[in-house]
């Protein structure tokens, strides 16, 4: 199970990455909880729900970036949740300015669905935010 579950998240950031959020949604649960609270990202610091909330997120994130690139550093499987090391690389749509971002994400899936994503600057506080300790 934990082997599908990584392939389901793989899938998940191929959408994101092709600028395809409408495809990322038939992975995600219609109620998932998108938790971007831990990145410190004033604009984007706040809970999204369900499909519409992920939809909220990713027209404001995408309309603010000419190119984005994920780079999976390290994948994880533990229970129902994956562990993602990322490196993100994205280009501005205005400024043409590239910005290097390093997180870590967490997926908690269940049944093939995503349910929830939490997002942090450090890996314990991105296991933490599912309830995992190292």
């Amino acid at each position: 199970m934990s082997q599908e579950n990584v392939e389901i998240v793989r899938r998940a950031y191929d959408a994101a990455q092709g600028r395809v959020p409408e495809a990322g949604l038939m992975l995600l649960d219609e109620n998932i909880v998108w938790d971007m609270t831990g990145l410190g990202m004033p604009d984007l610091a706040k809970v999204y729900r369900g499909h519409q909330g992920i939809r909220e997120f990713w027209t404001g994130w995408l309309a603010a970036w000419e190119t984005i690139e994920f780079k999976a550093l390290d994948v994880e499987a533990r229970d129902d949740h994956v562990i993602v090391e990322v490196q993100q690389r994205n280009r501005g749509r205005a400024s043409g300015v590239t910005v290097d971002f390093h997180y870590f994400q967490t997926f908690t899936v269940c049944n093939g669905k995503i349910t929830a994503s939490h997002m942090a600057h450090t890996r314990p506080k991105a296991l933490e935010a599912v309830g995992l300790w190292e």
